[in-house]
């Protein structure tokens, strides 16, 4: 089964911080992630110790972009620093924020809520 789920979800490993070199990069990588056709899209994090605050709204443009067609994007793999932004911009309250890539995907299996 766990093979099964991992064939419907997208994941996007996004694997270094983002900042202004590298923000438009960003931005068109999760634009390929919403775009696709699957309906269950992880963004992994386990290699970013930071984003900055354009990076924020990126995702916070994708969450709701992506909730308006149907399909919903977490974010897992969220490390201690970046855990401390998110919980300071409050995108608990926007989104699902896993720190390990399998609790991201156990929720779509319906394991976690």
């Amino acid at each position: 089964m766990e093979n099964t789920l991992k064939d419907q979800v997208q994941l996007l490993n996004w694997n270094t911080d983002v900042t202004l070199k590298n923000v438009d990069e960003f931005r068109g990588a999760i634009e390929k992630l919403v775009d696709g056709e699957k309906t269950k899209l992880i963004l992994e994090l386990t290699k970013v110790a930071y984003l900055n605050s354009a990076a924020l709204g990126v995702i916070a443009d994708a969450v709701l972009g992506a909730g308006r067609t149907g399909k919903e994007l977490i974010i897992a793999g969220v490390q201690s620093t970046v855990g401390e932004i998110f919980e300071i911009v409050h995108f608990s309250a926007l989104m699902k924020i896993f720190t390990e890539l399998e609790e991201g995907y156990d929720y779509f299996a319906g394991e976690l809520k």
